[in-house]
């Protein structure tokens, strides 16, 4: 038995796939969005709720812990902002 390829398939049961190509276009959707809007601009993107939104329901998070998640989030990748109640 090839015991190298039985560890590998029992690593990749572990394996959660997120798509984070919402990144690659964030500040064009956020200009997009803003075009034309009248009052405070918005500042999370439709593709981030989504992000979040899958985030949420996979870890079962509760929203607080969700705002703590976006906050740390906010500390490795800058342009994403972090969530809050309001």
């Amino acid at each position: 038995m090839d015991w190298k390829y039985v560890d590998e398939r029992l690593i990749k049961r572990g394996e959660l796939l997120l798509s984070l190509d919402f990144l690659k276009g964030y500040g064009f959707e956020l200009k997009s969005m803003n075009k034309g809007k009248v009052g405070l601009p918005f500042k999370i993107t439709d593709g981030y709720i989504v992000f979040l939104a899958v985030i949420r329901c996979l870890f079962s998070m509760p929203y607080r812990q969700l705002e703590d998640f976006t906050r740390a989030l906010n500390r490795l990748v800058p342009r994403l902002p972090p969530i809050d109640y309001s």
